[in-house]
C-alpha cells in the first residue's frame, strides 16, 4: 500500500481525516460537532431545600437542529463515569443561546430572580439525572461520546480546588471559576449571596 488509507487497517487516529470530521465520529458514525459546551455547574441552597437548587448550564457555540444528540452524566463521588444519564430535549437552539437544565424550574426561577431571563432555554429534568452534590464531576456527551469533562471523574471533589458545594462553578474564557463553598447557604436569591452567579452581572 502507498499510504495508511490504502490499507485494510487505517490507524484509529486517522478516522477523522477519513470521514472529513474534524472532531471525529459519534457512536452512530455521524460527525461530532462540539456545538455546545459546559458553562456552569450549580449546587445552590434554595429556600425550598432538597435538591431543587441543582442545575447545569450549557452554551450553544453553533446552531443545533436537534439538541437531543447531547447528553449529560454525573460521576458521583469519584466512582468513575456513570455514562450518559440525561438527554437534552429534541429542540433546536441558536448559537449563543444560554441553556439551563434544572431539577426544579420554579425554584431556579425564584432563586435567580431578575437573572432568570438571562437564560434563553430552560429544560426540566426528571429529577434523577442532575444530582451532583458539589463534589461530583460532570461529563458532556455528544452521540454517546464524551466531548467535555468538568472535574475528575475518578476523584471525590471534596476539598479539591473544583469543589462547588452549595455554590457554583462557571467557565470564563475557557477557565473555571468558583463561587466558594457554602456561599449560597441561608439566602433567598442569588443576589443575597456573597457569590452572585457571573451570568447575572448584567441583571444586577
Amino acid at each position: 500500500t502507498a499510504t495508511i488509507f490504502d490499507s485494510d487497517c487505517p490507524y484509529p487516529l486517522c478516522s477523522s481525516a477519513v470521514s472529513g470530521c474534524p472532531f471525529g465520529l459519534g457512536g452512530n458514525g455521524e460527525c461530532l460537532t462540539h456545538a455546545i459546551e459546559l458553562k456552569g455547574i450549580m449546587d445552590f441552597t434554595v429556600p425550598n431545600g432538597q435538591s431543587n437548587g441543582k442545575a447545569i448550564h450549557v452554551t450553544a457555540l453553533a446552531d443545533v437542529a436537534d439538541l437531543s444528540v447531547f447528553q449529560i452524566g454525573v460521576a458521583n463521588n469519584g466512582g468513575g463515569t456513570d455514562g450518559a444519564e440525561y438527554t437534552f430535549d429534541a429542540i433546536s437552539v441558536s448559537a449563543g443561546d444560554e441553556i439551563l437544565v434544572a431539577r426544579s424550574i420554579s425554584d431556579m426561577d425564584d432563586y435567580f430572580a431578575s437573572c432568570y431571563d438571562e437564560f434563553d432555554v430552560v429544560l426540566q429534568t426528571d429529577g434523577s439525572a442532575i444530582e451532583q452534590n458539589g463534589d461530583d464531576a460532570i461529563e458532556l456527551f455528544e452521540s454517546s461520546v464524551v466531548i467535555e469533562t468538568f472535574g475528575d471523574i475518578d476523584v471525590d471533589g471534596t476539598g479539591e480546588d473544583w469543589e462547588y458545594l452549595d455554590s457554583w462553578a462557571y467557565k470564563i474564557d475557557g477557565a473555571w471559576t468558583y463561587g466558594g463553598v457554602n456561599c449560597t447557604d441561608n439566602t433567598a436569591t442569588i443576589f443575597d449571596s456573597d457569590c452572585p452567579y457571573p451570568l447575572c452581572s448584567s441583571a444586577v
